[in-house]
């Protein structure tokens, strides 16, 4: 597209819906910036990289999902992505059915880092944000957990939290399946 490497876009866009990325590249790469360009490559290369190696599953979710729903928890899930796209990839990973609710980012206006998606999703489950937890592996997604109230853990992906987001967190785990062990630690702490 003539505008060199540009794979840092991903850390800057992580976490926004479609319309607030596309203010995020123009604001980079100025208003001519051909965004509807981008998004045909980009869907053409995840349409052939999931075609060939399916949709790709976090360590531990499997694990995770198994025990929440055979302990009776309520799940959630509250994506910046298109809810239509959502489900379709938690059809692909043969999940969806553990999920009470799915809150995609074009059902509301504002994007994450505003709290607006996680207190659409608890108000879905019927549940206060406070009895809420978020599994989160970007800055704006933490920022959008932490917003609406509900404890932020922080799940480390591409990008690592800094020093600010760190001291905002309930916890950290490395997998998705640490997370058993807060949840046990609740409800015996």
């Amino acid at each position: 597209m003539g505008i060199g490497p540009a794979g840092y876009m991903n850390q800057k866009t992580l976490g926004l819906t479609l319309p607030m990325a596309r203010k995020v590249w123009r604001a980079t790469f100025g208003e001519g910036f051909d965004f509807e360009e981008l998004d045909r490559l980009t869907h053409a290369f995840f349409s052939r990289y999931y075609a060939e190696k399916g949709v790709p599953v976090k360590p531990g979710l499997y694990e995770l999902l198994d025990y929440l729903k055979g302990h009776h928890y309520k799940i959630a899930v509250a994506s910046s992505t298109q809810e239509a796209e959502v489900r379709k990839y938690l059809t692909e990973a043969d999940v969806l059915s553990y999920f009470d609710a799915v809150v995609g980012g074009d059902r509301l206006p504002a994007s994450k880092p505003a709290p607006d998606i996680y207190l659409k999703a608890c108000s879905e489950l019927g549940e206060l944000p406070e009895n809420c937890m978020a599994l989160e592996d970007s800055r704006n997604g933490l920022l959008s957990a932490i917003r609406a109230g509900l404890k932020a853990v922080m799940i480390p992906d591409q990008w690592q939290p800094d020093d600010e987001i760190q001291a905002l967190l309930y916890a950290k785990c490395g997998r998705l399946d640490e997370v058993i062990g807060l949840l046990e630690k609740e409800k015996t702490g």
